[in-house]
C-alpha cells in the first residue's frame, strides 16, 4: 500500500516532512471564527471540550506524532496508538490546526488518537481486505466523533480502495461520526482514492483552490462525482483539512450542551454536523455550480457544487448559527402558515421512495442570499462487497395562496436574482441550492426522494437565508406597522413568521425587534 502526506510537491513522498508550517494568522478571521466569537462573547463560544478527534498520519520515518508536550496543547490528551514515536514535523502542524490554543476553533478538545495510517488501515482499525468477519474496530471512544487524514494513498487496486472507503463510510454511519480527508495539492485531476472519494465524510481543499478536484474516476464507487465537498485556509490540503476537522469538533461539542440541542440526539449526529457546515459556506465569487441563468432550464442544475471550491469556504459562524437554531420539523404536504425560521435544520429519520419532506419561508423583504443542503449517507453492507445510495432532490418553490408555482425558467427571474432553485443530481449523496436576491414572498422548500429499491436511510437538510432587508416588515410593504404587528401577535408562541431572532419561538425578544424597527 503506498500511502504518503499530502505533498506540497508534485509525488514527492516526504516534502511535508521538511515543508510543514502552521495556519496563518487570518485563518480565524477567513473562516469568520472571529465573528463567531463577536456574536455570542467570548466566554460562550463552544472549544471542543469533551470531544476526541481521532488523527492518522503517514510517518516520518518512525515518527507520526505531533509534540505532545508543546504548550499550545495544554489541556488536550494525546494517545499514541501505533506504538512509540519521536515528533513529525507534518503531524504537529496538522494538529496545530486541530487543537492548537491559539490557531483552532476547537482549542479545548480533550482528546487526539493518534495512529500511523500503515497500520491503522490494516490491524489497528479499519481492516482493510479482511472481509465481514473482521469490521472496523470500534471507536478508541464514544466521545471520538472526527476523524482527521491529512493524507492520499492507495492499495494498488480499485478493489481494496473501495473497500477501504467503505469501510470508512460504514464505521461512520455506525458511529454518527464524521470523517475529513485531504484531497492531493496541485491542480486538475491527479488525486489518490484514499480516502477523498468517500461519501459520508467531507473531502476538503485549499481556500485558494490549489488542490486537485477531478471527478470521482470510474472504477471507485460512484464516478463521476465532484470533489472536494469544500475549502477551507491553509497553503496544503493537510493544513485546511484539521481546520475543517475543528470546525467539526466544536459543532459536536455545541450539539452536546446548547440548550436547544441537548436534549436532543440528532443534533450531534455526523449527518447533522455536515449538513450545517456545507449549508453555512461563504459562497465566494465566481462559484457556480453550473445552473443556466436565462432560458427555460434557468435555475437547475444536476451539479450541486463547483468543480473547483465544492460548496466553498467554511464559514464557523453561519454553521453554528444554523445548528443552535434547533431541529425544525418538516411536513408530509406543502404548508401554507406553518413557518420555519430563516436557519435551521431537520434530520428526517426515514425519508421513503417516492415520498417529499415539506418546508414553508416567509421573507419579510429581499434577502442577500439562501443556501440549502440536503445530505444523506450511503448504507455499506455489512459484507463491504455492496453499498445502496438513494436519489434525492431539493426544489425551492414560490407560494401563492395555496398554490406551488415553479421558479423554473425565466419566470423565476422576478423571484430571486441569479443561482439555482432546483437541484437533481442522480449521482450524489448531497443535493445544493444557492441564491441570490430572494425577493420578499412565501416559499416551499421541498426535499424529495425519488423512486428506487435502495434501503431508505435518514435525510439532514440545512438552510442558511439572510436577514432581510428590513427586520420586522413582516408582509413586505417595507413598512414596520400595524400590520405586522398583528401578524407577530397571530402567531405568538409559535415558530416561523415573526420569529425576528431565529430563536424558533416568537415571543417578547421578537416583539421588542418590531417595535425598534417600527416606522408605519
Amino acid at each position: 500500500m503506498k500511502i504518503r502526506p499530502i505533498p506540497s510537491c508534485p509525488m514527492t513522498a516526504l516534502a511535508l516532512g521538511c515543508c510543514a508550517a502552521f495556519s496563518s494568522a487570518d485563518t480565524l478571521t477567513d473562516i469568520r471564527y472571529n465573528d463567531l466569537v463577536a456574536r455570542l462573547g467570548v466566554a460562550n463560544v463552544p472549544t471542543g471540550v469533551g470531544i476526541g478527534i481521532g488523527q492518522t498520519e503517514a510517518p516520518e520515518g518512525t515518527n507520526y506524532a505531533p509534540d505532545i508536550l508543546a504548550p499550545y496543547y495544554a489541556g488536550t490528551t494525546f494517545t499514541l496508538l501505533g506504538g512509540a514515536s519521536g515528533t513529525s514535523g507534518h503531524a504537529n502542524s496538522v494538529a496545530f490546526n486541530l487543537c492548537g490554543d491559539a490557531s483552532s476553533c476547537a482549542p479545548g478538545l480533550s482528546n487526539v488518537w493518534n495512529y500511523n495510517v500503515n497500520s491503522w488501515a490494516a490491524s489497528s482499525w479499519l481492516r482493510v481486505g479482511q472481509g465481514s468477519t473482521f469490521p472496523p474496530l470500534a471507536a478508541p471512544a464514544t466521545h471520538c466523533k472526527v476523524w482527521n487524514h491529512s493524507w492520499i494513498g492507495s492499495f494498488g487496486s480499485a478493489a481494496n480502495d473501495n473497500d477501504g472507503m467503505r469501510r470508512l463510510d460504514w464505521a461512520m454511519q455506525r458511529d454518527g461520526a464524521l470523517a475529513m480527508a485531504g484531497t492531493n495539492n496541485g491542480g486538475g485531476s491527479a488525486a489518490s482514492p484514499l480516502m477523498a472519494y468517500c461519501f459520508n465524510g467531507l473531502t476538503v481543499g485549499t481556500a485558494s483552490g490549489g488542490h486537485s478536484n477531478g471527478l470521482t474516476p470510474a472504477g471507485i464507487d460512484g464516478p463521476n462525482r465532484r470533489k472536494p465537498d469544500l475549502v477551507a485556509p491553509g497553503d496544503f490540503t493537510s493544513f485546511s483539512t484539521p481546520v475543517v476537522a475543528a470546525c467539526a469538533a466544536m459543532l459536536f461539542d455545541e450539539a452536546n450542551d446548547h440548550p436547544n440541542l441537548a436534549a436532543n440526539a440528532n443534533a450531534s449526529k455526523g449527518l447533522t454536523i455536515k449538513a450545517a457546515m456545507l449549508a453555512g459556506t461563504t459562497h465566494r465569487t465566481p462559484w457556480t455550480n453550473g445552473a443556466p441563468q436565462s432560458g427555460v432550464n434557468r435555475g437547475t442544475t444536476a451539479t450541486p457544487l463547483d468543480a473547483l471550491y465544492g460548496a466553498d469556504l467554511l464559514n464557523v459562524d453561519r454553521a453554528h448559527e444554523i445548528l443552535t437554531a434547533g431541529e425544525q420539523n418538516g411536513f408530509a404536504s406543502p404548508q401554507i402558515m406553518a413557518f420555519s425560521p430563516r436557519v435551521g435544520w431537520d434530520y428526517v429519520p426515514a425519508l421513503l421512495s417516492a415520498t417529499s419532506v415539506y418546508f414553508t419561508f416567509h421573507a419579510n423583504g429581499s434577502s442577500s442570499e439562501v443556501s440549502v443542503i440536503a445530505s444523506w449517507n450511503r448504507l455499506v453492507a455489512s459484507t463491504f462487497a455492496s453499498y445502496t445510495l438513494m436519489d434525492c432532490d431539493l426544489k425551492l418553490w414560490k407560494l401563492e395562496g395555496v398554490t406551488l408555482v415553479s421558479l423554473i425558467g425565466d419566470v423565476g427571474a422576478t423571484s430571486f436574482a441569479s443561482g439555482n432553485c432546483e437541484s437533481n443530481s442522480a449521482i450524489d449523496n448531497a443535493e445544493h441550492l444557492y441564491m441570490k436576491g430572494l425577493a420578499a414572498g412565501d416559499y416551499v422548500l421541498q426535499v424529495s426522494r425519488k423512486a428506487g429499491t435502495q434501503t431508505t436511510m435518514p435525510v439532514t437538510v440545512a438552510w442558511y437565508i439572510s436577514p432581510t432587508a428590513m427586520l420586522g416588515d413582516l408582509n413586505g410593504d417595507s413598512i414596520v406597522g400595524p400590520t405586522d404587528l398583528s401578524l407577530l401577535l397571530n402567531n405568538w408562541g409559535a415558530n416561523g413568521m415573526g420569529d425576528l431572532n431565529a430563536d424558533g419561538t416568537v415571543g417578547a425578544a421578537d416583539l421588542a425587534i418590531l417595535l425598534s424597527a417600527w416606522n408605519g
